[in-house]
């Protein structure tokens, strides 16, 4: 009898002691406002989802020695903030493999998000004056003028204010370990230097990842490798928040096979990268979405470092229509860095409204110029968003601070030659002059950041022809005047030029020539955003 009753101990207290072990197998903790226990916040490890239940508790079964596994991390809910070290928001904790406790707390303070701004910077490859194809005072231009205007444009506002920082903040080959390196430019770096007290919300760009090592090919397996720099200094590469009644969703559309340039969509390609998620990513994107309560969501917003679509509204990315699947319901707006232009694409998918905003270059140049390639200007791109309303406008900075247009005309020419019929269709105005004849007609150009549409009236009536995707005088002529000093060794070291096609000038997006009818009448171009807003109403003279 004895016998029996101890057995049936024994037997009682291995299944008490099973949750418990079961437990320690995963991770656990609370999440809390001001001691109060928050309920229905998600948390995840990259691979699973849950919910915190009515003590604000959660519970993952991660496998914490898997070494893939390296965070637990809320979706900060609508209406809180999380705790900041600096402007790093601690949406995650790092799983500690041998800890004897698998606990992390995690602590929310309410604020007001009915009104609210995001500042939204891009590509700004920082490399601490270690790039040969860089200005070699990066890191001083990126401080004294888009820091700066970073400050000056959230001191403005008296709602809650974001920064978005959409990838290609460094280079694999100017930081600390990078064949043998000891110093370099780190992603800690980058966060010290934009020095702002907001929260920033990172996206990961493909020079942001680590290239495979010699002769090996990162795979589904082994991809989580290429951000290791990137989850050592800023954490999870993606993940989700909520501002408002606006769901974020922050992705890594980078998958490098073997480096971090050379992007390609051949499917059996053995070096570059793709453009599309892991599978680790959809399968936890499916599931965070699924975990959405749509009557409190408006839209989704995705940040990401390569476009979703092209310019024409094709899938640029190889699995878009998969990842825009999950979305299906929903409106979205994605919010994209990495072609160094300027442009915004409106789609119709899966009945809802899509918004593409491809942002410029937040480096001009590579530093040597505040003008991009194609004629956009280094710039902050200002959200503001009022109860569920969008508002967007460029901050440019450097020596284009206070304008968002450039006016090429003939009225009040300070231009070194006459705006005509052929100007801005040749990549240098050399090539343009071969093709001159005394039957070219006088023109106009307009350069317009953020415009979608321009649309010419001229006041006697007449229409005259527009053509668009010029490009901007201004830059195209400095680039190869500043490339002929820095071959013939006229420049400074550090200041030179070197031919490479991603700096060479670009046909604008945003830049329109118009050929008017009447030469002699005043002309008003009337530009226009994606969201239907007027940005500029400029008066024009052809001569």
């Amino acid at each position: 009898m004895k016998r029996c009753l101890v057995s049936i101990f024994v037997a009682l207290l291995f299944v008490a002691v099973l949750p418990a072990q079961a437990a320690k197998k995963g991770v656990n903790g609370t999440v809390t406002c001001d001691g109060v226990a928050v309920a229905g916040v998600v948390v995840t490890d990259g691979v699973n989802i849950t919910k915190t239940d009515a003590q604000g508790k959660y519970t993952l079964p991660t496998k914490v020695k898997e070494p893939q596994n390296q965070f637990v991390y809320i979706s900060i809910p609508s209406g809180y903030e999380v705790e900041r070290i600096g402007n790093a928001p601690q949406f995650y904790k790092r799983i500690k493999p041998k800890a004897k406790k698998a606990t992390y707390d995690f602590k929310l303070t309410k604020v007001d998000q009915s009104k609210y701004t995001l500042l939204t910077i891009a590509d700004a490859h920082l490399c601490g004056g270690l790039n040969k194809r860089g200005h070699k005072d990066d890191r001083e231009r990126y401080i004294s003028t888009c820091v700066s205007t970073l400050r000056e444009e959230a001191a403005k506002c008296n709602e809650r204010v974001y920064i978005i920082s959409l990838g290609d903040m460094t280079q694999p080959q100017f930081r600390p370990g990078y064949k043998g390196r000891e110093e370099g430019y780190t992603f800690k770096n980058y966060m010290e230097d934009t020095d702002v007290d907001y929260p920033i919300f990172n996206a990961i760009g493909n020079h942001d990842h680590n290239q495979a090592p010699k002769g090996e090919i990162f795979n589904e397996e082994t991809v989580y490798q290429s951000r290791k720099d990137y989850n050592d200094d800023l954490g999870p590469e993606y993940y989700s928040f909520n501002i408002g009644r606006e769901h974020f969703v922050v992705v890594d559309n980078t998958f490098v096979i073997t480096k971090d340039y050379g992007g390609t969509k051949d499917p059996n390609a053995t070096k570059g990268y793709w453009v599309k998620l892991c599978e680790r990513q959809h399968n936890w994107l499916a599931q965070d979405i699924a975990a959405l309560d749509k009557s409190k969501v408006d839209r989704i917003v995705v940040l990401a470092h390569c476009g979703v679509l092209s310019y024409s509204g094709k899938y640029q990315q190889m699995d878009a229509e998969r990842m825009l699947e999950y979305f299906r319901g929903y409106e979205v707006v994605a919010l994209i860095g990495h072609h160094h232009s300027d442009y915004a694409v409106k789609k119709n998918i899966n009945g809802k409204p899509f918004y593409q905003f491809v942002h410029p270059s937040a480096a001009g140049m590579a530093w040597y110029s505040y003008d991009g390639t194609e004629g956009s200007f280094a710039a902050i791109a200002k959200y503001t968003v009022d109860n569920g309303k969008w508002s967007r406008k460029y901050i440019p900075y450097g020596s284009n601070k206070g304008t968002i247009y450039r006016v090429y005309d003939n009225g009040d020419n300070k231009w070194h030659y006459p705006i005509t019929s052929r100007t801005g269709s040749k990549r240098s105005y050399e090539l343009e002059q071969k093709e001159a004849t005394a039957d070219d007609k006088p023109a106009i150009l307009v350069n317009i950041m953020g415009a979608h549409t321009c649309e010419f009236i001229e006041a006697t009536g007449g229409k005259g022809k527009v053509v668009r995707r010029c490009y901007d005088l201004k830059f195209r002529d400095w680039y190869w005047d500043t490339y002929a000093k820095s071959e013939a060794g006229e420049l400074p070291k550090g200041e030179r030029l070197y031919k490479a096609s991603w700096q060479t000038p670009k046909r604008g997006y945003h830049v329109w020539k118009y050929i008017p009818a009447d030469p002699d009448a005043t002309i008003t171009a009337v530009a226009k955003d994606v969201l239907g807003n007027v940005i500029a109403e400029v008066e024009l003279h052809a001569r």
